[in-house]
């Protein structure tokens, strides 16, 4: 698919002091996006201090009620600029702001991204403060202090890489502030099981069995395309999962349903089919979108 490429607005500072927030770097980095209805700024992670190029998109008039929606991109962290091209026909029925943060693999190299920069290189847990989840809070906050939003709550789509990040922010970050969260096409996951040892599993990991009812009462869509059954070969974790990306994602809704029953809570997760479609991004995204409606 064609991409449109715009020009940054309104580049920010390389960044503010750890652990500052909205300070007026970066709202004066946001601000394009009242004047233009498409483009790009510069975030600072306030939990690394790394830059962030955000695309946004949104429809002529903004209102209180204006709907805030991410878009997540793939492992290949340029694809974010294509986001708006995917979501155009989303932003025209709903009216609402899409922002698409792109982490360049500069500063999120390997798996950082996708696992939500929950663990270094060496697969050790990272402190909470430095998790990527935290990036897209002060984002939502940053763009609802511009426009003056009522909204509390945001929607949050991810495809394949992305669909990696979502499913985490589902799993581990119990406050993060989504309505709905859709993970599609994701190429490994988080599987809520115990028998599992994180980033693969829960066992090791940052939460705890009684945190486990919070995070099955989330509103967490996965999405998966019935035809996506090629794949390279992965690591061994990986590949344990299942053989193709529609095998792991069948697995890892298999482990909610048992896990949820072993502990008799309810499992508000639902697992959606696309019939036909494979890996692509534009079918996927769509349906995922699609999916923020129901």
């Amino acid at each position: 698919m064609r991409s449109v490429i715009v020009a940054a607005i309104a580049l920010g500072a390389l960044g503010p002091p750890p652990g500052s927030t909205l300070d007026a770097r970066q709202q004066n980095g946001a601000s394009g996006i009242r004047r233009e209805t498409r483009g790009s700024f510069r975030f600072v992670d306030p939990g690394t201090n790394h830059p962030i190029t955000v695309w946004f998109c949104r429809s002529l008039v903004v209102a209180a009620q204006t709907r805030v929606v991410f878009i997540m991109h793939g492992s290949e962290s340029q694809t974010a600029r294509q986001a708006c091209d995917i979501a155009s026909p989303y932003i025209q029925a709903h009216k609402a702001i899409v922002l698409a943060p792109q982490f360049a693999e500069e500063y999120y190299p390997g798996d950082a991204y996708m696992f939500g920069n929950m663990v270094d290189s060496a697969g050790r847990l990272l402190p909470q403060s430095a998790w990527a989840f935290g990036a897209i809070e002060e984002l939502f906050d940053l763009v609802r202090a511009e426009f003056g939003l009522s909204q509390t709550r945001y929607d949050i789509v991810g495809f394949s890489g992305g669909a990696q990040f979502v499913h985490r922010l589902a799993l581990f970050a119990p406050d993060a502030r989504f309505r709905r969260a859709v993970a599609a096409s994701a190429g490994r996951y988080a599987l809520p099981s115990w028998a599992e040892r994180f980033p693969y599993g829960l066992a090791g990991g940052p939460i705890e069995r009684r945190m486990l009812p919070a995070v099955f009462s989330r509103d967490l869509v996965l999405l998966l395309g019935d035809q996506d059954v090629t794949d390279r070969e992965r690591d061994a974790a990986s590949m344990a999962q299942g053989k193709t990306r529609f095998a792991r994602g069948l697995r890892f809704f298999a482990a909610a349903i048992d896990e949820a029953a072993a502990q008799g809570v309810y499992l508000r997760w639902q697992l959606r089919l696309v019939p036909g479609v494979d890996h692509s991004a534009v079918p996927m995204v769509r349906a995922a979108l699609h999916e923020l409606d129901k």
